[in-house]
């Protein structure tokens, strides 16, 4: 390691639980902490704007390297903040959530909200390395591993008939449930992808299954002040897309029915989430997704169990329909 100095950009809960993680690497370098509060909320321009300023004001330089320690918000902010600084300074992530491990720190997609829009401002740069150390997992609350197990049923459904076998097995999460073979192969899938769609062009949007319902629940939810986690938002937007997976394109009914069966009995979503009279609204989101051409709603959409396609355009009747009943 080269670097004339490191700034550790982490989140705070996660330098709470693991004070000295770092001590121990990288001993002769100068290491600078900047702590960034938890939640989807505060990943904006303006932490963004607060964590450039602590590093000019350090006189960090393209010869210095980041470190983003914490889940996804953290992985997604520092990656924008150290693709964007200097025009670019290395950066390394050491996920410590599941959502991170197998989903947010892998491909190179660092970014911002705006306005309560996920991501919408944002860049494609890789980090250096991945660090991976299942021992974060034993700290996160049922919700936080919920929160990642979104992803992981995501991954199994576009991936792998195997791997969704053995998920719908479970009646509960816990840490000692979530095999290592599974966040090898989400992060061996996503690898994979990203190596032959670096720019989310075509094959990647596979990997957004879910997410166009999924992220513009987030951002309604936010909208209205009752943030949801990703990962939550993500499983019921597996529902909509599955139900759309049925209804405009070849996966069978029953597959759908078992899909949304199962996503139910892990998750205890309550009608406090969405209201039926939130639903324009949440079309209003929908419709800003970025895969979306001429007014068209664009979707990645499920073949079968473990095997998905993209670039599906589905008239937003059918949307409609599905997100009224994904619960």
């Amino acid at each position: 390691m080269n670097a004339n100095k490191i700034a550790i950009i982490a989140d705070q809960n996660a330098m709470m639980l693991f004070p000295n993680y770092f001590d121990k690497l990288w001993e002769d370098i100068p290491k600078f902490v900047f702590s960034v509060l938890p939640g989807e909320s505060n990943k904006s321009i303006e932490e963004a704007t607060y964590l450039w300023r602590n590093l000019q004001n350090n006189h960090f330089d393209a010869n210095s390297l980041i470190v983003n320690f914490g889940g996804g918000k953290v992985t997604d902010l520092g990656g924008f903040v150290a693709s964007t600084y200097h025009r670019g300074i290395p950066f390394i992530n050491v996920p410590t959530t599941l959502l991170g491990m197998i989903d947010a720190a892998i491909g190179g997609k660092n970014g911002v909200n705006l306005e309560q829009v996920k991501n919408a401002v944002g860049t494609f740069c890789l980090p250096q390395d991945i660090i991976i150390d299942t021992i974060f997992l034993k700290t996160l609350p049922p919700y936080q591993l919920l929160n990642g197990f979104g992803e992981m049923i995501k991954y199994a459904l576009i991936g792998s008939q195997e791997l969704w076998n053995e998920i719908k097995s479970l009646s509960t999460i816990h840490y000692y449930e979530i095999k290592k073979e599974w966040i090898d192969f989400c992060i061996d899938f996503k690898k994979k992808i990203v190596a032959k769609d670096p720019y989310d062009q075509n094959l990647r949007h596979i990997l957004n299954f879910g997410h166009t319902v999924g992220h513009a629940i987030e951002s309604l939810c936010m909208a209205k002040n009752r943030p949801i986690a990703h990962g939550h938002a993500v499983a019921l937007g597996i529902i909509a897309e599955a139900h759309i997976s049925a209804h405009c394109h070849q996966l069978s009914f029953a597959d759908y029915e078992e899909i949304k069966k199962v996503i139910l009995s892990l998750y205890q979503f309550n009608d406090s989430i969405l209201q039926r009279a939130e639903m324009s609204q949440l079309m209003d989101y929908i419709s800003l997704d970025k895969k979306n051409n001429d007014n068209l709603l664009n979707f990645s959409l499920l073949d079968k169990i473990g095997q998905a396609s993209y670039n599906h355009y589905i008239e937003e009747s059918h949307c409609r329909e599905a997100v009224l009943n994904m619960m």
